[in-house]
């Protein structure tokens, strides 16, 4: 059934779901913040349509007892999830989240489904122009300019793509570490570090948690940093080459734009303090002196709360 619930007394809801855990935020109608709330993870990718389904609809009971509200009083949500960039992929998610709040006889709201990467970005600037570098297990640059033109660079997986993020500088970490076993490489603090960290100290322990155990190849990434912040010249070269190609991805989106627009960085690799996101933040200052480096002014759950209000209709 669907939600005629007067938008002036209504909440607009907004989910940032990925594959550890979902964080939601609820606004009122003049886009104040009334509640957060996190839960489990939502990338329905992995987990299924169903039961990623049932986990925002956790977060979103929780959200709504914190605001002291009932579920008709949501006019609208945008779930932005890890796995739902591709248009076929966010309508199967928004069709089964709607049949799931169907069969419990909840009133349907306007329901959106997009990439957690657009409320990222809507909410780093709260819904002004701006662009967003993200570094997290991938890499992408979005960007929205004043007529809400949506750009985009990299973000091609890492087969071909993701430069510069932890998938990468792990799998370069592992690289320098092998080539020392083998003795064709430089000797590197990264090997010592992986054995503290990882307990993998030889070629064989490394061949099997690589091939055999499913490591997770983007848990090295903070060795390779760790290992240049102490003056590791095989880590060092990583962190020149990360930052060089992410500051492409920085480029390529001026070179689109024609116009300077403020940039904020996503993800932990970029967003803590360390030698890779310094020496970043040096070559987009140097050669890119017309953007501004800004902290994100809210959480992708609020940015995904304010694209809520954007959604024109429900087409269950």
């Amino acid at each position: 059934m669907t939600n005629p619930q007067d938008p002036s007394d209504s909440l607009f809801l907004g989910f940032d779901g990925g594959a550890t855990k979902t964080a939601g935020a609820a606004l009122n109608s003049e886009k104040k913040l009334v509640a957060e709330a996190a839960g489990a993870a939502a990338n329905f990718q992995i987990i299924g349509v169903e039961k990623a389904s049932e986990n925002i609809l956790i977060i979103t009971e929780s959200i709504l007892k914190k605001a002291n509200a009932d579920f008709p009083r949501i006019h609208a949500m945008f779930l932005g999830l890890t796995g739902a960039g591709r248009p076929d992929d966010a309508k199967r998610m928004r069709d089964g989240f709607i049949e799931f709040l169907d069969k419990r006889n909840l009133p349907v709201p306007k329901v959106q489904v997009g990439s957690d990467a657009i409320a990222a970005l809507e909410g780093a600037f709260t819904g002004k122009p701006g662009m967003i570098l993200i570094s997290g297990t991938g890499s992408i640059l979005f960007a929205k300019n004043g007529t809400e033109t949506i750009h985009r660079v990299g973000g091609w997986g890492r087969f071909i793509g993701d430069e510069g993020s932890g998938y990468a500088i792990g799998k370069a970490c592992l690289t320098a570490i092998a080539k020392e076993f083998d003795g064709r490489g430089k000797k590197t603090m990264m090997s010592q570090l992986l054995k503290e960290k990882k307990t993998i100290s030889d070629p064989q322990s490394l061949i099997v948690e690589i091939y055999q155990k499913n490591f997770d190849i983007a848990a090295a990434a903070p060795i390779a940093i760790e290992a240049a912040e102490k003056g590791d010249e095989a880590a060092l070269e990583i962190m020149t080459e990360s930052a060089a190609q992410l500051a492409e991805h920085v480029g390529a989106i001026v070179n689109k734009l024609k116009e300077p627009l403020p940039l904020a960085f996503i993800g932990s690799i970029l967003t803590t303090k360390n030698i890779l996101s310094q020496k970043l933040r040096n070559i987009i200052e140097t050669n890119f002196p017309e953007i501004k480096i800004q902290e994100a002014e809210s959480s992708p759950a609020v940015g995904a709360a304010l694209l809520a209000f954007k959604i024109e209709e429900v087409k269950p």
